[in-house]
């Protein structure tokens, strides 16, 4: 008897997850239907990251603040600034968003640029993201120590893995600076994800540093960490929904729910079909839908581990939104490469 009592309790407790989800869900088309009929001249996927960032913010889209951010960065930013373009529509929704005075904050954040660069980070169109990650994830008294101590875990990347490592590591090495462990045995953890991984039939790749980044926010012995991943990868492979390894994050974001990352997996598989069947939404990219669908479930269960105090095992909390923002600026980026080689070649 006891027994059946746990097994309906798992039940309840899986449909509720199932409903918040479908909230979000429902709550994300509206949006990105909002921001695209505000934005007709924008990428859609820019357009769908905004709407991402409001739904997983449970904020109501605010175009008035977005210009007045977006006017603002303009101001206080030299023409060749890389917290313009695509970064300044990205930032201008983050901050809007997130902050009352998003301003103020933006000034904070031109304050960290300078200390960033004083510590060896590089300019780049991902030190913005970056930059953002630090201000989300950490209080002003600690940026300096996170500052240098990111940039050495940058370095030991780098040393590691000299043509994987570049500028689109810089958010992860930001929020992976926020842990309580050594240098060295962060390093030690993200290697050993990244063989364990390769190991069991993951490429080697950026997509799989980045996944073993991921991994680093969850305090687990790592074989269970990348059995899990794969475990995941095989369930999404068998409901047709092929992970490239430039999609390797979504398996990621799903393995650092620990156990719940299974219930979580079928989710996301119910999302993408939803996703793919929505007028607005089926234009976009597979690895988009499939990103979206982990981004949108993480982040529910994520809240519900903070509402039971159960976030003990996982430091990413409030990380989830840079990291998703980290993996949207490098999606973008690689997709604007490729539409900037396409018009070279066909020039």
């Amino acid at each position: 008897m006891k027994h059946r009592n746990v097994e309906l309790l798992i039940k309840k407790g899986l449909l509720f997850m199932e409903q918040l989800v479908k909230e979000q869900l429902d709550r994300l088309i509206d949006v990105f239907q909002q921001v695209s009929t505000n934005y007709k001249w924008e990428q859609s996927l820019t357009n769908h990251f905004t709407a991402l960032t409001y739904t997983l913010n449970k904020k109501d889209f605010d175009k008035e603040k977005i210009e007045v951010v977006r006017e603002y960065i303009k101001k206080t930013t030299g023409i060749f600034s890389y917290y313009r373009g695509t970064s300044k529509i990205i930032l201008a929704a983050l901050l809007a968003c997130q902050y009352n005075n998003p301003q103020q904050e933006f000034n904070k954040m031109l304050d960290y640029d300078k200390r960033m660069k004083e510590a060896g980070f590089k300019n780049s169109m991902y030190l913005p993201i970056a930059n953002y990650a630090l201000l989300a994830t950490c209080s002003e008294e600690g940026v300096h120590a996170r500052i240098n101590k990111a940039i050495e875990i940058y370095k030991e990347m780098k040393k590691n893995h000299p043509w994987l490592t570049s500028g689109d590591d810089y958010p992860l090495a930001i929020l992976l600076a926020d842990s309580d462990m050594s240098v060295n045995n962060i390093i030690y953890n993200i290697e050993e994800c990244y063989k364990l991984l390769s190991e069991n039939g993951f490429g080697k790749s950026n997509g799989l540093q980045f996944l073993s980044h991921i991994l680093g926010f969850r305090q687990e012995e790592n074989k269970i960490k990348v059995l899990r991943c794969k475990e995941i990868f095989q369930r999404l492979k068998e409901n047709k929904l092929k992970v490239y390894s430039g999609g390797y994050a979504v398996i990621g974001l799903l393995s650092i729910l620990g156990e719940d990352g299974y219930g979580a997996v079928e989710q996301v598989v119910e999302i993408v079909k939803t996703l793919q069947s929505t007028k607005k939404y089926k234009w976009l990219q597979k690895e988009t839908h499939l990103f979206t669908a982990a981004a949108l479930v993480s982040g529910v269960y994520i809240e519900n581990m903070k509402s039971e105090k159960e976030l003990i095992q996982t430091s990413i909390g409030v990380s989830i939104e840079a990291l998703i923002a980290a993996q949207t600026a490098a999606t973008i980026a690689a997709a604007s490469a490729a539409a900037s080689a396409s018009a070279s070649a066909s020039s």
